[in-house]
């Protein structure tokens, strides 16, 4: 097995490494490939900040170092540190996989906040995203492909169920490709 580089006759013998992973390891060094969840978990984090941001919102993502569309989400959010808010705990703020907020003079009201569970459970994000029930209005969205256990986890919070909705995965992709062509087409027209 060859790979042609540029160039006249210009080729890599890759013969040496097929099935030798101890050979890539030592060549390479040791490379870490997110899990199938945890990729499709920055990729939904990722579109929902830039949905924020095509809406005007100031957002903020605690995963800094993971990336979505050849960046690091750390470099879409527009906000670097998450703000300290007089009614909720900041631990458990700043864990929340997703925040927009509005700017009111030199203050940032708290608009929305995501959950995105693949992996952990609807649990701890609506325990986290708990933290800003005094903000009433504060819309909360957990966004998994498990309605059932969103339910379910539901029906034991029943005073304050009616704030909480569920996402499926899919439609965060179908509302990003729209939000992406809407912006297109104002720039288009000018309007």
């Amino acid at each position: 097995m060859n790979i042609v580089l540029r160039g006249r006759g210009n080729r890599l013998d890759c013969s040496p490494y097929i099935n030798n992973w101890e050979l890539l390891k030592k060549q390479f060094g040791k490379v870490d490939i997110p899990s199938v969840e945890d990729s499709y978990h920055s990729v939904i984090q990722g579109r929902i900040v830039e949905i924020g941001n095509i809406r005007g919102y100031q957002t903020y993502c605690p995963d800094k170092s993971k990336r979505f569309n050849d960046k690091l989400l750390a470099e879409i959010a527009t906000l670097k540190e998450c703000p300290p808010l007089q009614f909720s705990d900041y631990k458990l703020l700043r864990q929340i996989d997703v925040l927009w907020f509005k700017e009111s003079g030199s203050n940032l009201i708290p608009q929305s906040a995501f959950e995105v569970e693949f992996t952990t459970g609807v649990w701890s994000g609506v325990g986290r995203m708990s933290t800003l029930l005094e903000y009433a209005d504060v819309d909360f969205y957990v966004i998994s492909n498990n309605k059932s256990k969103f339910k379910q986890v539901l029906q034991t919070l029943p005073i304050v169920q009616n704030r909480f909705r569920h996402i499926e995965a899919y439609l965060i992709s179908e509302l990003y490709s729209a939000e992406l062509q809407l912006t297109q087409l104002r720039r288009d027209i000018g309007l």
